[in-house]
């Protein structure tokens, strides 16, 4: 019985971890960059806190998003529009110190 509590538990923590890194409250959320984010990116999936990730992973997550656009038949982002996410997504990464 002891060790069915103990891996309940543990579960609950993790799921209790990545809801955490789904929040919707985004920092700076009046901010073009967060708007952006909140109205794009929410056409597919759940809004991911931006400190989820490094800005490095982020890059890489928007990437392949454009191409996850493109096959879906969505207008991927303009390069403004990805400019502006990305130092969005960058100002508030993980591993960022202001």
């Amino acid at each position: 019985m002891r060790a069915s509590a103990s891996a309940c538990r543990r579960a609950w923590v993790l799921v209790v971890l990545l809801v955490a890194g789904c929040d919707a409250r985004l920092p700076d959320p009046e901010s073009p960059g967060a708007r952006l984010y909140a109205t794009r990116c929410t056409g597919c999936h759940r809004l991911y806190a931006p400190g989820v990730m490094t800005a490095e992973m982020w890059k890489i997550t928007v990437e392949r998003m454009q191409g996850e656009l493109a096959r879906r038949g969505v207008p991927p982002l303009s390069a403004d529009e990805q400019a502006l996410l990305l130092d969005y997504l960058d100002r508030h990464s993980t591993g960022r110190n202001g």
